[in-house]
């Protein structure tokens, strides 16, 4: 009996130290086996700040969700559906990345390095996820806002919702599938490469369509600039979307600012230091801030969306238990 539950011991040590050699590309795990005190207090602050971005994260955006799902004169526009695209997958961030994050440095911190392996993996996979469809929902609205622009009296014809919605199931299903084929299937580096290059050919894409908007944008309000038609009106309705989603777009490359600076420091370091693998700590922290910022965003530039979240927040109130008694009372009386 001893027997066996030595061998059971050993070769479950045996799966979590290959399990570990996994993500030896990303961390060394063996300058983890001892701490400094300075990591400690960052892991520390880091996780503090995510389980409080993080509760803010889930609430903010199941508002978002459910104001447009809810109200058909939101839910059947275009733009909308972009934004609850991005507010789904800000949901995802608060609901499995920051949790994961949470969990592997707690585990870190106590030494507990078979649960940590674990749970830097899931958060590794479910930070390539749903920060990827977050890239791709912003780069759809980018595309969005050139072709309201762009075909303007023709857009309602040409961007319909159901083409919208397609189009956004195609690139949540492409990129999961993607995704789980590197982190599950097949770990080819040059699958890695073509990823990276994808995305900046995107992000290039992207910057296209804003320059050629702000170019577009600056020539009509030269034609209309004391026009008080119906055309001026709908230019200025286009051009505070259009900055609403500039502000969208530039909230996310902020945030991934420091993220990114960390990353490239450790990449081209032969041995990790921990004072940057601190450093990286605090800045995968303010990477999922975004998440909460996002729906801040939506709820100061929006008014139609405010309202509706008001709505929503009116109705959720009510289906309470305790509340529904009440208003039925208060309706026989």
């Amino acid at each position: 009996m001893a027997n066996n539950t030595s061998y059971t011991f050993k070769s479950s040590m045996n799966f979590t130290a290959s399990f570990c050699q996994t993500l030896e590309p990303f961390l060394d795990v063996q300058v983890r086996d001892s701490l400094p005190n300075f990591y400690i207090i960052a892991s520390i602050v880091a996780c503090v700040f995510n389980i409080i971005t993080c509760c803010a994260t889930l609430l903010l955006n199941t508002t978002v969700i459910l104001s447009i799902c809810w109200t058909p004169s939101l839910r059947h526009e275009t733009k909308n559906i972009l934004l609850c695209s991005l507010a789904v997958s800000d949901f995802f961030v608060g609901f499995s990345c920051q949790p994961s994050f949470v969990v592997a440095e707690i585990c870190l911190i106590l030494g507990r390095m078979e649960y940590y392996c674990y749970a830097v993996f899931i958060h590794f996979y479910t930070s390539w996820l749903f920060s990827g469809v977050s890239f791709l929902t912003l780069s759809a609205i980018s595309v969005e806002r050139y072709l309201a622009l762009h075909f303007h009296l023709r857009y309602t014809e040409l961007i319909t919702t159901t083409r919208v919605i397609i189009t956004v199931f195609i690139y949540w299903f492409i990129w999961i599938t993607w995704i789980t084929i590197l982190w599950f299937g097949v770990r080819i580096r040059l699958f890695t490469y073509i990823l990276v290059a994808f995305c900046c050919l995107i992000a290039l894409g992207d910057s296209l369509c804003y320059v050629m908007i702000f170019k577009t944008v600056k020539r009509h309000n030269v034609h209309m600039k004391h026009s008080r038609s119906q055309d001026g009106r709908d230019m200025a309705r286009f051009r505070r979307t259009t900055n609403t989603m500039i502000l969208l777009v530039g909230a996310f490359v902020g945030s991934y600012i420091p993220f990114v600076i960390t990353t490239s420091i450790s990449a081209s370091q032969a041995k990790e230091d921990m004072r940057v693998s601190a450093a990286h700590c605090v800045a995968v922290a303010l990477v999922f801030t975004n998440a909460a910022v996002n729906p801040l965003i939506y709820f100061w530039r929006v008014s139609e969306l405010r309202e509706a979240a008001k709505l929503t927040l009116r109705k959720i109130h009510l289906m309470r238990p305790e509340n529904r008694v009440e208003s039925e009372f208060d309706s026989r009386l």
